[in-house]
């Protein structure tokens, strides 16, 4: 040990670096104790902890030097002042680990569990004993052990915060939200982690200068260095603490308002869907009551025609349009009135010929239909909305080949679904799925994440209204099945439809 340097100067310094030591953790506490109790956020109160302890081990150090006699010839009072030491310095290892941890994963994600401090506390009174035990073994050894020993609890809640922490699992259903957590937290955990590296190299030098014996014409400068680093590096911590506290808050808020400014949307959003719904609702029973006239009057004509009149099969279509247009009006109205939709069980197959010829007259100008019907396998839905599935895409396909005529293949048949083999969200289970496929314009990369979206369209010069694939995901989702679309520019688009068939659905 540099004797000169600890019995001397060192001595008369460290006396005005404690006392300097205890004004400093006073500011930092009242400051993070008021902020603790004006924003009441799990940051604050545990920064406001780590500065309590600090005030407590500094008040500590001041009543030592200030007592010294006392605490060299009673043994319990010595003993109760390396508790008060040892304890302290421990106890803030877990505190200041879980201010890392609230940094780098945000206060929404933490464990709200109380910091375990326990053990630490329980480390404290063993460390205290077993370094009673060593002074009264090794007299002579004292001063060293002494020192050594602080030096040794002090830097270890540092070090242990600093401790790298293990892999987290991802793939949970809020990854995404703690990486976005984390990446607004980065620079406050950054500074957090400099603070933390900064205040054990500071422990780290004081140990080197005390335990290395240099010569005594180095004593004066080491020890004005010893103690304006120590000073130093503790307000240093302090206020990059204070940053990070401020910092935290700053984020905390600005995650709130765009929070609130998303809710606004959301409400907005609602609002729109809302008086879309009543007003289509109000219209939808208009349109039914003039479908029914349209019905009625192609039926009663129809009736007036010989069976092969030319014009008997155009009537017939009309009056089946009509009637799947009433059908489709009665949904969309049994949906405002919070209805729920009527079920039965049918072949897919039927339906889709029995839709065919009106499919056939909407896609005439552009194109042809090909139909490949091989599903056996029954539904058990509403089938008015299994026609607003095929009629929704039909036209859709019919409008991308508007251009250049092509094809629409449209496809019904079996499939077992197992895994990987379609949408994430099927089941593995029967499925009767429909393909539509064109070879029309295709839909550009950028909007396919989005074409699912309400009012999200691609025909917008033509007057869509970005509801038609909306519908039919809703439809098939609620049915217990999903869609899929491929689509590339120039080379046509091709929508997959699975509905859960009825003897999986049963």
């Amino acid at each position: 040990m540099n004797q000169p340097i600890i019995v001397t100067l060192y001595d008369q310094a460290a006396q005005v670096r404690w006392i300097l030591h205890a004004a400093c953790a006073a500011t930092f506490a009242l400051a993070m104790g008021l902020l603790a109790l004006r924003l009441r956020r799990p940051l604050m109160r545990t920064i406001a902890a780590v500065w309590v302890w600090q005030l407590v081990i500094a008040l500590n150090l001041v009543a030592y030097f200030y007592w010294r006699t006392w605490f060299t010839d009673h043994v319990p009072i010595r003993v109760l002042g390396t508790l008060a030491l040892h304890l302290p310095s421990l106890v803030m290892a877990p505190l200041l680990r879980r201010l890392r941890e609230t940094l780098e994963d945000g206060e929404e994600f933490l464990d709200r569990a109380p910091v375990r401090v326990a053990p630490w506390a329980l480390a404290g009174a063993v460390t205290t004993v077993l370094f009673e035990l060593a002074r009264s073994a090794w007299p002579d050894a004292a001063t060293t052990l002494t020192f050594s020993v602080s030096r040794a609890i002090a830097v270890v809640p540092y070090l242990y915060a600093l401790w790298p922490r293990p892999a987290r699992a991802g793939g949970g259903p809020d990854t995404a939200e703690r990486e976005a957590a984390a990446r607004e937290a980065g620079f406050a955990a950054e500074a957090f982690r400099f603070a933390l590296g900064l205040r054990a190299v500071v422990i780290g030098v004081d140990f080197v200068v005390r335990v290395i014996p240099w010569q005594d014409s180095m004593a004066d400068g080491l020890t004005v260095f010893v103690v304006l680093s120590n000073l130093v590096g503790l307000v240093a911590f302090g206020t990059i603490l204070l940053f990070v506290a401020l910092e935290n808050e700053r984020t905390a808020v600005m995650r709130q308002t765009a929070a609130l400014h998303a809710a606004e949307l959301r409400a907005a959003h609602s609002q729109r869907l809302e008086s879309l719904g009543r007003l289509a609702s109000g219209v939808a029973h208009d349109f039914n009551n003039v479908l029914a006239v349209v019905v009625g009057a192609s039926g009663e004509a129809a009736r007036h025609l010989p069976k092969d009149a030319p014009i008997r099969p155009d009537l017939d279509a009309i009056e089946a349009a009509g009637r799947q247009g009433m059908a489709l009006t009665r949904q969309l109205l049994d949906y405002a009135r919070q209805r729920p939709a009527g079920t039965r069980r049918f072949v897919p197959a039927d339906v889709v010929r029995t839709m065919a010829p009106i499919c056939d007259r909407l896609v005439t100008a552009p194109g042809r239909i090909a139909w490949m019907l091989s599903a056996t396998a029954p539904l058990q839905m509403d089938a008015s909305q299994f026609e607003q599935v095929v009629m929704n895409l039909v036209v859709n396909a019919r409008d991308a080949m508007e251009a250049a005529p092509g094809t629409i293949t449209v496809s019904l048949a079996d499939e077992s679904v197992g895994t990987g083999s379609a949408p994430a969200r099927l089941a593995p289970g029967a499925y009767v799925r429909l393909s539509v496929a064109d070879t029309g314009c295709g839909i550009p990369a950028e909007l396919l994440p989005s074409i699912f979206e309400p009012f999200v369209t691609t025909k917008e010069a033509r007057g869509g209204t970005g509801l038609g694939l909306a519908t039919v995901q809703h439809i098939a989702r609620a049915t217990g099945g999903d869609v899929a679309v491929e689509s590339a520019v120039g080379q046509g688009t091709t929508v997959r439809v699975w509905f859960a068939a009825a003897a999986a659905a049963a």
